[in-house]
């Protein structure tokens, strides 16, 4: 909670008082007074914001609203490993489905556009396209002019480089690979390969993902959920989700990703 809130203040006070109380006090953090407060902001911000906010804003409520849920409960671990993992099933089921029934995204259209448009992906669009971070700033201009004053009859070209479609169907389908694979291992989870390895699985798509394209939130979230389903006696797996979480940190902050963002910002 300390690393990631609703980017308001309607979310954050709450947030922050309610995390550094249940922090320094493990009782705390079992109360169910506290955990209503913040099911409270974060409903309140995602209702607010429903049409702007991001999809993992979503499923940080859903999260938090199952921790205040939890606590009525006496075996309220098993409540939340129970639920930690129903969401991240629902979170790729989801995701592959809108995937798999958007055109676009199918085309290789989707990654496409954000690749010239993302700042978060700026940088991988300069280190493996070879669009100079000018061009980059030009599109972002451009595309800022037009949601300023929108016209019908404007018609813009954004894709100018011969390797944007064929990094963008790389990345397409390497998304769409390691999210079924995901899927299927927690789906699957009883069977011996999938208890084993499924929590790699996830650890792999965060780190691979949420380093380079810094969504810290939604990588929080899912390391999060990740944690909260283990099993007891996985330390192992455990420290990794954690480092998981540092790595995202240091990357928001600290990253080539970052300082680009920052330097292109418009």
């Amino acid at each position: 909670m300390f690393f990631y809130h609703p980017p308001a203040w309607i979310g954050e006070v709450p947030v922050r008082v309610s995390a550094l109380f249940m922090f320094f006090s493990p009782k705390l953090s079992r109360n169910r007074w506290l955990w209503v407060l913040l099911f409270i902001a974060y409903s309140i911000f995602a209702a607010r914001y429903w049409y702007y906010i991001d999809n993992h804003q979503y499923l940080i409520t859903y999260w938090v609203g199952v921790c205040f849920i939890s606590t009525l409960f006496k075996n309220r671990i098993q409540v939340l490993k129970i639920n930690a993992h129903l969401l991240i099933v629902l979170t790729f089921l989801f995701a592959l489905f809108w995937k798999f029934t958007s055109p676009d995204f199918l085309t290789g259209d989707f990654m496409q556009y954000h690749l010239l448009t993302d700042f978060r992906m700026q940088y991988i669009n300069t280190a493996l396209v070879g669009n100079t971070p000018e061009q980059f700033l030009d599109k972002k201009l451009l595309l800022k002019y037009l949601s300023i004053e929108p016209t019908l009859n404007a018609k813009i070209t954004l894709d100018n480089a011969p390797r944007l479609h064929t990094v963008a169907m790389v990345m397409t389908y390497l998304t769409l690979i390691i999210e079924l694979l995901v899927l299927l291992s927690f789906s699957l989870k009883n069977f011996p390969l999938f208890q084993k390895t499924k929590d790699y699985v996830l650890q792999a798509f965060i780190l691979a993902l949420y380093t380079f394209i810094p969504v810290t939130g939604f990588g929080f979230i899912l390391a999060i959920l990740g944690i909260a389903q283990l099993e007891p006696g996985e330390k192992k797996k455990f420290g990794l989700y954690f480092l998981a979480i540092i790595v995202m940190q240091l990357a928001s902050h600290f990253s080539i990703l970052d300082i680009v963002s920052r330097d292109l910002s418009v």
